[in-house]
């Protein structure tokens, strides 16, 4: 009797658990690992067949999905299936593009399908190739060269504005740019104007602070490719601005660079070194420390950066190095970066930051600035260095299997 009673009730509490770990096993688990716009409450919405794990040691397959800005002014997405456990030797990648016109609905809706296209022979191997429909779309129409009208051209207008207030103190800030771009395999061109203007009141006791800042810019670029490696450039610019003492400030540059992985592999790795030299002319408004109310100089731009996209997190790092050729101690540099790294199970650690030494601000006005253009920011300040740095350390623990996507007063966690 004891026995019939122990064997109904492992029939009637542990085998529904049993049953139940067996179902959840025949979904692929997969680690959705986005460093991107990774649209992760849609994709867990509508992706079936998969189960969604927090932690990537829990995962059948890791999917790793990084983008660049391409020439239409949209994205090129790469999405990497990594394969773990039964899938271990199973590597699938694959990119496709989206273009400034399409909306975050069309976006997702390919990601989406390039999801589960990638994720094919994973279920197939699975032993779920019956649960797949497969539709593949034919066109009986020769495919034609497309024949660009605006010829690769891309323009861009854009303004805006913010303004606010109390009792105390109105601000206001307009901003506005247009920009021209043409990209090709082989060169790049590039055109960018910009206007920011704001104005701040404060009221003290009787009488109103005003504080308003101007500027100006227009920059140009021409970048030609000369292998997977190396390409060389030529950079103009002009600026106007009335915070850093520039009535009119022309530079000119011609740049070379060199990437040590195919520049093919830029959104996963790449390490850069780049040199830029060329010559400023500037006018200022108020004479400067050095004496100077217009000049003439030469300046050398150094640059070392490199970035990696890995399975365990992503790092960073960039070196700057700025000197004038006719005077060595006026220079400049900085150094920086940041990771982004998985140490264990729940377990992520990030920091970034940036320091900077700076010998060169050849622009500062002379003589002494007032309390009010210190304390508003009217003028720029002579400063021998600046730095900012974060650190963050974050852990988490449950369940592994939790795809439950409830949106409602999402404000509140």
């Amino acid at each position: 009797m004891k026995k019939f009673a122990l064997l109904l009730l492992f029939n009637l509490v542990l085998f529904p658990l049993l049953a139940q770990t067996n179902t959840q096993d025949e979904n692929i688990k997969i680690f959705y690992d986005c460093q991107t716009h990774c649209y992760e409450t849609y994709i867990k919405q509508e992706l079936k067949g998969v189960d969604f794990v927090r932690d990537p040691n829990f995962a059948d397959v890791q999917i790793q999905i990084t983008s660049e800005t391409n020439a239409s002014g949209g994205e090129t997405f790469h999405v990497h299936f990594m394969g773990q456990n039964e899938f271990s030797t199973m590597d699938e990648e694959f990119s496709f593009s989206t273009n400034s016109d399409m909306t975050s609905e069309q976006i997702r809706k390919r990601l989406l399908k390039y999801l589960k296209a990638g994720l094919v022979p994973f279920w197939v191997k699975k032993g779920k190739a019956g649960q797949l429909t497969v539709q593949f779309k034919t066109s009986q129409k020769k495919t034609k060269p497309v024949k660009d009208p605006w010829n690769y051209w891309v323009f861009r207008i854009g303004m805006n504005g913010w303004f606010n207030g109390n009792s105390n103190n109105t601000n206001e800030n307009i901003n506005g740019s247009v920009s021209a771009k043409q990209i090709k395999e082989k060169y790049k061109l590039y055109f960018r104007t910009n206007y920011s203007y704001g104005k701040s009141e404060f009221k003290y006791m009787n009488s109103v602070i005003t504080s308003e800042r101007k500027s100006f810019g227009l920059n140009g670029a021409e970048v030609f490719s000369i292998n997977q490696h190396w390409s060389y450039g030529f950079f103009e610019g002009y600026a106007r601005s009335l915070y850093s003492n520039l009535e009119n400030s022309y530079a000119a540059y011609m740049g070379i660079e060199y990437n040590i992985y195919p520049y093919k592999e830029n959104a996963k790795r790449n390490w850069i070194f780049s040199a830029r030299i060329g010559g400023i002319y500037n006018d200022y408004y108020e004479e400067t420390i050095y004496k100077k109310n217009n000049e003439l100089l030469g300046r050398l731009n150094l640059t070392m950066s490199n970035s990696y996209v890995l399975k365990w997190g992503n790092v960073y790092s960039k070196i700057d190095y700025k000197v004038y050729l006719h005077d060595p101690k006026l220079n400049s540099y900085s150094f920086g970066g940041g990771a982004d790294i998985r140490l264990l199970k729940g377990l992520n650690f990030n920091v970034f930051g940036r320091y900077s030494v700076t010998h060169d601000q050849i622009n500062i006005a002379a003589g002494d600035l007032s309390l009010e253009e210190i304390l508003l920011r009217q003028k720029q300040l002579q400063s021998g260095y600046s730095y900012y740095m974060g650190v963050g350390l974050n852990y988490s623990l449950g369940s592994i299997y939790n795809t439950i996507v409830n949106p409602r007063f999402d404000e509140f966690f």
